[in-house]
């Protein structure tokens, strides 16, 4: 029994100290770019966060349909999606706000038939948070490279 606990705590301490070096490397070793792709990314990507929120504010004022958000919030996953972003940074966005995008549809979908879209909306929430957190820490080396993404913090 002592043996599995020892050996459980070598691995789990294995783990944190491989996850904090690799943590660390990473960041450091980015390279932002901001050529035209990275451009029409970051266009696109605001476009889509405010049509989604302009029919997001019509369907709770009663003004849209959920049909219409759940449109919206769709062709918002497959235009960011269909964006090629050479950032690396870009590129992680590019591979989350879809996810985003999709629970966000799910949650309006559960609630318009009537059920309970906390889980959906948590999710859209992490992922959203999370996108968040990758524009956050990239924004001085887009910026440095001639990229302004201030509009999506």
């Amino acid at each position: 029994m002592l043996r599995l606990g020892v050996l459980a705590l070598l691995l789990a301490a294995g783990s944190v100290f491989v996850a904090a070096q690799g943590h660390s490397a990473a960041r450091a070793s980015i390279q932002h770019t901001c050529g035209l792709t990275d451009r029409q990314f970051i266009q696109n990507y605001e476009e889509q966060i405010e049509s989604v929120g302009m029919y997001g504010n019509d369907y709770l004022s009663g003004n849209a349909k959920a049909a219409d958000l759940i449109s919206a919030a769709q062709d918002a996953a497959r235009i960011v999606r269909s964006s090629a972003p050479f950032d690396p940074s870009l590129q992680l966005v590019k591979r989350l706000a879809p996810g985003m995008f999709y629970a966000y549809a799910e949650a309006v979908r559960t609630r318009d038939r009537g059920g309970n879209p906390n889980k959906q909306m948590y999710t859209a929430f992490v992922v959203g948070e999370r996108v968040h957190d990758v524009l956050r820490d990239a924004q001085p080396g887009l910026t440095a490279a001639g990229c302004d993404i201030s509009d999506m913090l």
